[in-house]
């Protein structure tokens, strides 16, 4: 089903559904086996009142899907409007684009993707000054992905920009304690730098943010 959503309204072919499933070493039954989860497929869709939405190819299969009905791909436009608008210095509405089109998406699938569009949109927050919203995503992608410096390091600039000193702080501790543990590695210097910036009473600052020095008819 993921992948027939993929490529919705294209045929794709049983072989390739075979090479994705199962690489170079499919079953014997291989080809049996996809047109059985096929009429799983459809006699689920069935029962949810979206029957033959799926069809038979001559060489594969086919998930027909109004545009709007698939969220990967209203993030997709969604994201293209958001980056040609970003490209356009009109920060604000690619910022609601960016906004908009991680609301779209829903489930696990590609979540690589969703994330760099994520902090593409935390980037054009935190340059517009408004940090304060962010904290409760920020802090809920810090869990999800301990590991993850970049996130990190946002989190601790809005926190910073929050006057939560201490927190941000805190922050920097605990993901400096997970690197060691995980993978026995220090921060990035990017982060140790954040860190002592922090200290000095330096506000974190980032290439990525730095368009708030231009004229205010910019920022639309």
């Amino acid at each position: 089903m993921a992948i027939l959503a993929l490529y919705a309204n294209r045929t794709v072919r049983t072989d390739t559904i075979i090479d994705m499933i199962w690489g170079c070493s499919p079953p014997p039954a291989a080809r049996n086996q996809v047109q059985v989860q096929v009429s799983h497929i459809r006699k689920t869709l069935r029962t949810a009142g979206a029957a033959d939405v799926v069809e038979t190819q001559p060489d594969g299969y086919l998930l027909r899907l109004e545009p709007a009905a698939c969220d990967f791909t209203v993030f997709t436009a969604l994201e293209s409007v958001g980056e040609m608008a970003r490209k356009e210095h009109r920060y604000r509405a690619a910022s609601e684009a960016f906004r908009l089109a991680l609301r779209a998406w829903s489930g696990p699938a590609l979540a690589e993707r969703r994330l760099a569009v994520f902090q593409r949109w935390v980037d054009l927050e935190i340059g517009l000054d408004r940090h304060a919203r962010l904290l409760p995503e920020l802090f809920q992608a810090v869990r999800a992905e301990p590991l993850d410096e970049d996130l990190c390091l946002r989190l601790m600039a809005c926190l910073q920009r929050s006057g939560r000193i201490a927190d941000a702080l805190k922050t920097y501790r605990r993901t400096r304690q997970t690197l060691r543990r995980e993978l026995g590695i220090d921060p990035h210097p990017t982060l140790q730098s954040a860190e002592a910036a922090i200290l000095r009473g330096d506000l974190i600052e980032h290439p990525n943010w730095s368009f708030l020095e231009l004229e205010p008819s910019l920022l639309s």
